[in-house]
């Protein structure tokens, strides 16, 4: 292997996966505004080095552009870059989930309300057809996605549910989150934590049954935030 094959080797960057995804995601939610690659490694937690590979393999793919004056990085083809990263995410496929069981009857919605200064110590966050059922209403899932850190936090808030565990097909799947960056921009909506919009659109679009159809719901309100930020400016 060649000097200059390592060196390429060494800096290829597989723009939706790991950190990455990370660096794409607090772009893509502050979408139109501009960031210093300083400020955009701190957003995403990660180095300034990564920031920097991120930055540059956005710029070689057309989808960026950085300023030479002040040095600002900005998106130049925000829906091609969410478009492909829901594309490339299997949510369902590449998530580890720890599965509980509910009767139907059961609100876990007025329960998580009724315990919310218990469950506030708990980093968690709705997603998928739950997660869009809170924030653009489509359809009325039958399974409850919700993120949480660590298996540790989902017994907790299981406990708090009274849910009961169960080995596999539960209709309460926690999903382990693969970085701190899936709770970035995570709102507050009814008294409830849900991800990002950026975020669910990207859990929803290879989800079977309805899940394009409430990420395009959810597209709606990724637009309309963009524009209306972008009408601001």
């Amino acid at each position: 292997m060649t000097a200059i094959t390592r060196f390429f080797l060494k800096n290829m960057i597989n723009l939706y996966f790991g950190k990455a995804i990370d660096v794409i995601r607090v772009l893509l939610i502050h979408y139109p505004q501009s960031m210093t690659l300083r400020a955009l490694a701190k957003e995403s937690g990660v180095s300034l080095g990564q920031a920097f590979k991120v930055s540059k393999a956005l710029i070689n793919e057309g989808m960026a552009l950085r300023d030479s004056y002040n040095y600002e990085f900005e998106l130049m083809s925000q829906f091609v870059l969410l478009k492909r990263w829901a594309t490339i995410n299997n949510f369902v496929a590449n998530t580890r989930f720890i599965e509980y069981y509910t009767p139907e009857d059961s609100d876990i919605l007025e329960k998580l309300k009724f315990e919310s200064k218990w469950s506030n110590r708990i980093e968690y966050a709705f997603t998928g057809l739950f997660g869009a059922l809170l924030v653009a209403p489509f359809v009325r899932p039958t399974n409850t996605h919700i993120y949480v850190k660590t298996e540790y936090d989902a017994k907790k808030l299981a406990n708090l549910l009274d849910l009961m565990p169960i080995e596999g097909y539960g209709n309460v799947k926690f999903a382990i989150a693969k970085s701190n960056g899936i709770f970035y921009g995570v709102k507050e909506v009814d008294e409830l934590q849900v991800v990002s919009n950026v975020q669910l659109y990207v859990d929803l679009l290879n989800y079977p049954a309805h899940g394009e159809e409430a990420a395009n719901e959810v597209c709606k309100l990724i637009e309309n935030d963009w524009e209306m930020i972008y009408n601001c400016h």
